[in-house]
């Protein structure tokens, strides 16, 4: 974990907020910066579409229900 901060402080898109001791270790909190909520931004709209096309594609693969009772379902 703490390879992946140093990795997104190193390029911008975190930076140390403040550190404090908790139970006598130092915890250290980061934010997002301005790169960084850009970056997210656009992975969540990445993400989403992605999300989207498996729906889709899940979709396409069900075969259609008749909701008469007794039909059987349709073959695809």
């Amino acid at each position: 974990m703490y390879g992946v901060l140093d990795r997104l402080a190193a390029e911008g898109l975190v930076e140390p907020d403040h550190d404090e001791v908790h139970r006598g270790r130092l915890r250290r909190y980061y934010r997002l910066t301005e790169a960084g909520e850009g970056a997210l931004s656009a992975e969540a709209r990445r993400s989403a579409a992605a999300a989207q096309v498996a729906a889709r594609r899940l979709d396409a693969r069900r075969p259609l229900r008749d909701t008469r009772p007794g039909a059987a379902p349709r073959a695809s």
